[in-house]
């Protein structure tokens, strides 16, 4: 009968996956990893029974992880084309792998303008905004003094694998919206009001777990370019945001997920979800490990249900699981 583990999607830098995956090792939770930069000579087959060989290592799923499994770092040779089609398949088996686990963390990533939507139905204040391809025009729409302007999808991007461009949210008058600096015009982009707030949170949901930092900076992009001028403090959100971050964990069937939010007015104002975000940075910020154990919980607690061990967890275990390095 082949193994039930965990198989975990990422690449090889990703320090939260693999301090993750070692703790679940110690725990009795078996984990394959499978890095998008480390596939050239990786032999899989995916069975008609579901079981996965990869590299010889036969295993049936119960949960997928999908953390930063991008294509994009993976160094190729040969045609254009050719590269291209092993990218999109990659991609699509990693996809396809999650939605055919009996448990899946990552998967569901629905983007920002759905992320909006659902927060508005479920009645959380988001700030207000448009998609557009020329942010000065768009501006019309959208009377602002001070405006926020994003990419669209993630802040950066991979031109060649290892090296990393990033395209960072600005803050910005409007006579400054000519759109983000390195980028094509014509290029979507997020244009939204700047909210003038009194103070910011970074949210993490694991499983039925919270656990937030307050978030002090001058600039949204502080956190990329002055990193040592930001303050983050683990605390107790108010219940008004910790109420909003399940409502749409729940609305957008995610697992795991990284909030952020703004406090303005005595009111959350939701500003996105990361189903990928990392976690050691604020961690080692407030000095804490809260965030690593509450993953490591999350996923031992699905793989278990998955394989139908509905023991309760040892005192050791749990000993294990809940000893914080930082208190």
């Amino acid at each position: 009968m082949a193994e039930r583990c965990v198989l975990l999607l990422s690449r090889r830098g990703d320090g939260e996956a693999t301090e993750a995956a070692a703790l679940l090792h110690r725990i009795g939770v078996p984990v394959h990893r499978l890095d998008a930069d480390g596939l050239a000579d990786v032999r899989a087959v995916r069975g008609p029974d579901g079981v996965l060989n990869l590299d010889g290592h036969r295993f049936a799923p119960t949960v997928t992880w999908l953390r930063h499994f991008s294509l994009r770092a993976a160094p190729l040779a040969g045609a254009a084309g050719g590269r291209m089609v092993y990218r999109d398949a990659w991609t699509a088996l990693a996809q396809q792998l999650a939605l055919a686990s009996p448990a899946a963390i990552g998967a569901a990533d629905p983007g920002q303008l759905v992320q909006r939507d659902r927060a508005r139905a479920l009645g959380v204040r988001t700030p207000r905004g448009l998609v557009t391809t020329d942010p000065a025009d768009a501006a019309v729409l959208l009377p602002a003094e001070r405006y926020v302007l994003k990419v669209l999808d993630r802040h950066y991007v991979e031109p060649a694998p290892g090296r990393l461009a990033w395209y960072l949210p600005r803050v910005l008058d409007r006579d400054r919206l000519a759109g983000v600096p390195g980028l094509p015009r014509g290029t979507p982009v997020v244009l939204q009001e700047y909210v003038e707030h009194d103070a910011e949170y970074r949210v993490y949901l694991a499983g039925d777990e919270l656990h937030a930092f307050e978030v002090t900076k001058e600039h949204p992009e502080d956190i990329w370019a002055r990193p040592d001028e930001v303050r983050v403090r683990q605390v107790r959100p108010p219940d008004a945001v910790a109420s909003a971050a399940r409502a749409l964990a729940g609305e957008m069937s995610a697992v795991y997920g990284a909030f952020d939010f703004l406090w303005a007015r005595d009111e959350p104002v939701f500003l996105e979800m990361n189903a990928h975000g990392d976690w050691h940075w604020f961690e080692r910020k407030a000095g804490v490990d809260v965030v690593t154990r509450a993953v490591v919980r999350t996923v031992r607690d699905l793989h278990r249900t998955a394989v139908g061990d509905a023991r309760p967890a040892a005192v050791s275990l749990l000993a294990f699981l809940g000893a914080g390095r930082g208190g």
